[in-house]
């Protein structure tokens, strides 16, 4: 469970404002953010905050998620998302505990696991209810027929969710966890459905009241436009209408007008409603219908009253449904979530994270070909010509990685790399890297990256350094994620080696994972001096000055700044010089760190080709798996097709036997009761025929909204009620409810 410090230093338990205890990932729910005066005691981790549109949640700044471009990563994912419910969603996502995170990564897994092997997801994206909810209760208004419509899409696209989730229980456990125990809001959809017709609109049948004052309005509308029609059409004043407008009835704020010729007004006594932009026409509403249509003005607003009526009683029965709406929007949200990481993942070729433990999964954090996504995305579009994948481990044998290299080699990018690796996979998301890429739900990140100074507090590059690192010690565990960007940097050289050197001593005595990087040649060292401890660099062409971004582990890096100097032409006396100030080392030593180098590369290239061994061995089973499941699966549809003929045949010959049994009326009494008895004991074998194991169970086991095959119409429908004594139930087709014999229905599909 995520920690955070309080003013005071003290913990405070991680938690998510709305808990829903009935699922078994808590997830999206809206936590509390401070406001614009509130301060939060966190500067390691705040460093950025502002680069986005809003802030972000104390969750998201205990896992350093400002310096690490969350923001920026979330607005890329929002584009996959299938619809409102889960863009609102990923804006309000926040990392969840440890069982919820690894629920989420399954649910993620399953769906790019379906989408590899070609199925597809009845997906559109539902509506999102929760800011109708949220402003019908904060204003105490009725929701209008365009929210309440809104309401009525959701609920529809929830059934149709639901449905695919439990129909796929078996091939997507994870997925279909989420309709186990979900709301039954279907008395609330019909009553919706009842209410509204297909363009939205309120139909008269929604109240008898309603329908009578339609009626009225429409009957009282046609007299009113008959008598206008008439008085236009009368010889003494066609002449006087405009051109064009010749027996024409208009509207005008509702009323009906005729328009006239300005010029000849008196001969057309009425109320003047409006006139052209010319002025030379006027819209008149003739003087022996305004009593009528003042009736009809007074209909209308029954009319409208009633309406308003009916959106406050169907207001009040979405507001008692409050609750359960909350909780199945949160039930969908997961859905869409899962959906939009495995579309995610098919885009930019990422992959749900293995935890340490998990079967392939290696010890501690460990990355393979990882891509940081916002590069990915900036060479889909062409502004980067190659992006290198990062290959990272830490944890295992060492809890400490120094990386040191040149600027511009990419060693702030390997620190932000990780630490977005495992925020994403706390947060339940895949990650753009390869198979057997394993990272531990830590429980924070606690980060020191980039040199901003903090004006506001009037503090230095280096004292801002040392804000940040002092709050990360306070926290920092072995369940903690440590990125110091740059260690000992910004101060004089000896000390700020000393300080960095006692700063790895008392993260590395706790055991806390933690990621370094440095220039100053005295750390370099520390790997050579503690055990838990190893060197990496980042990979610099020495020939054309430019990075390779590959990060070497074991080795140490050099900054070779008077070799760049003078290959960038810097005066040959002035480099050396410096070269002759330049404290050496013994060519003893030298020699000793060089075979220590040299032994560390040799075990890295046996260790990647070890692991690269490994992945081929588990590729093979995992080859070997699907086909053994492609021919069980095969096997079972076999099977499936053959019962499912013989309960058509079966069904059919019942069919037969039932006609049979309708004739026996028009025989004598004594043929009739022998004939009677011999089709009783042929229809006892033929159901006896088809209540096999698997037949008796499934008949047995008819629910209510399950989803079954109905050989006559191909298709399948949904169980709307079941009658077991009688061996009939309904089923849904189209808007309408088909009884249908147990015999006439079938939980195998044509295939």
């Amino acid at each position: 469970m995520p920690v955070e410090m309080d003013s005071e230093g003290a913990k405070v338990r991680h938690r998510n404002s709305r808990p829903l205890a009935r699922i078994a990932s808590p997830a999206w729910k809206a936590t509390e953010s401070s406001g614009e005066n509130d301060r939060v005691e966190e500067p390691i981790e705040d460093t950025s905050e502002g680069r986005d549109e809003e802030p972000l949640a104390k969750e998201l700044i205990l896992y350093a998620a400002g310096v690490l471009d969350w923001p920026e990563v979330r607005r890329l994912l929002e584009r996959f998302a299938p619809g409102p419910l889960s863009r609102r969603a990923l804006r309000e996502l926040v990392p969840r505990e440890a069982e919820g995170a690894r629920l989420a990564l399954r649910r993620a897994g399953e769906l790019i696991e379906r989408r590899r092997k070609g199925g597809g997801v009845p997906l559109g994206g539902c509506e999102d209810p929760v800011p109708l909810l949220e402003g019908a209760a904060e204003f105490s208004r009725a929701l209008d027929g365009a929210e309440l419509c809104a309401i009525l899409r959701f609920l529809r696209g929830s059934t149709g969710a639901l449905l695919f989730m439990r129909d796929m229980a078996s091939a997507l456990p994870a997925i279909s966890s989420l309709a186990e125990g979900a709301p039954d809001l279907s008395a609330l959809q019909s009553r919706l459905n009842a209410s509204f017709d297909e363009k939205g609109e309120l139909v008269d049948e929604a109240s008898e009241l309603l329908a009578k004052l339609r009626r009225s309005v429409q009957a009282l509308s046609r007299q009113i436009d008959n008598a206008v029609r008439a008085i236009g059409n009368r010889r003494g004043l066609r002449n006087i209408l405009a051109d064009g407008h010749v027996g024409q009835v208009h509207r005008r704020a509702g009323r009906p007008v005729l328009a006239v010729k300005a010029r000849s007004r008196g001969q057309v006594p009425g109320l003047v409603h409006d006139r052209s932009q010319s002025g030379e026409t006027l819209f008149i509403e003739p003087r022996e219908v305004l009593e009528q249509g003042n009736r009809l003005a007074e209909s209308r607003a029954d009319e409208k009253r009633e309406e308003s009526r009916i959106f406050l009683e169907l207001t009040r029965d979405v507001i008692d449904r409050k609750e359960l709406i909350l909780e199945l929007a949160a039930r969908i949200a997961e859905f869409e979530l899962a959906w939009l990481a495995s579309e995610w993942a098919e885009q930019h070729g990422a992959v749900p994270a293995r935890q340490p433990g998990d079967t392939g999964a290696g010890d501690g954090l460990v990355l393979r070909q990882m891509r940081h996504p916002l590069l990915v995305e900036a060479l889909k579009e062409g502004r980067l010509a190659e992006v290198v994948p990062l290959d990272l481990r830490l944890g295992g044998e060492f809890d400490l990685l120094i990386v040191t290299g040149p600027n511009t080699g990419g060693k702030t990018l390997a620190l932000k790399s990780a630490g977005l690796a495992v925020l994403l996979t706390r947060l339940g998301l895949p990650i753009p890297a390869e198979e057997g890429t394993t990272v531990p739900l830590f429980d924070g990140i606690a980060a020191d990256i980039g040199d901003e100074q903090e004006i506001a507090q009037n503090l230095s590059t280096f004292s801002s350094h040392l804000v940040r690192i002092r709050d990360g010690l306070e926290r920092a565990d072995k369940n903690t994620l440590v990125l110091l960007d740059e260690l000992g940097g910004g101060t004089d050289p000896d000390e700020g080696a000393a300080l960095g050197d006692a700063i790895l001593e008392t993260l590395l005595e706790r055991g806390v994972p933690t990621l370094c990087t440095t220039h100053l040649g005295k750390l370099k060292e520390f790997a050579f001096r503690h055990g838990r401890a190893e060197n990496a660099s980042v990979e610099f062409d020495l020939e054309t000055l430019a990075p390779r971004y590959r990060l070497l582990v074991g080795t140490p890096g050099e900054s070779r700044a008077l070799y760049i100097a003078r290959r960038l032409g810097l005066s040959a006396e002035v480099v050396n010089r410096a070269e002759e100030r330049v404290e050496r080392r013994s060519g003893e030593i030298s020699e000793l760190l060089k075979d220590v180098r040299r032994s560390r590369e040799q075990a890295e290239v046996l260790r990647s080709e070890a692991e690269a061994r490994v992945e081929e061995i588990a590729e093979k089973e995992r080859a070997f798996d699907e086909r053994r499941e492609e021919l069980v699966s095969r096997e079972g549809r076999v099977e499936a097709e053959a019962q499912r003929g013989l309960e058509e045949r079966l069904a059919a010959a019942l069919d037969q036997l039932d006609a049979a049994s309708a004739l026996l009326p028009q025989l004598s009494t004594a043929p009739r009761e022998a004939l009677a008895e011999i089709l009783k004991e042929l229809e006892e074998k033929l159901r006896g025929a088809t209540l096999g194991e698997k037949r008796s169970e499934f008949l047995a086991g008819l629910k209510k909204g399950q989803l079954l095959y109905v050989p006559r119409f191909k298709r399948r429908c949904a169980v709307t009620r079941i009658w077991k004594a009688r061996r009939e139930l309904s089923v849904r087709m189209g808007k309408a409810d088909i009884t249908l014999s147990f015999d006439h229905v079938t939980e195998y599909e044509s295939l």
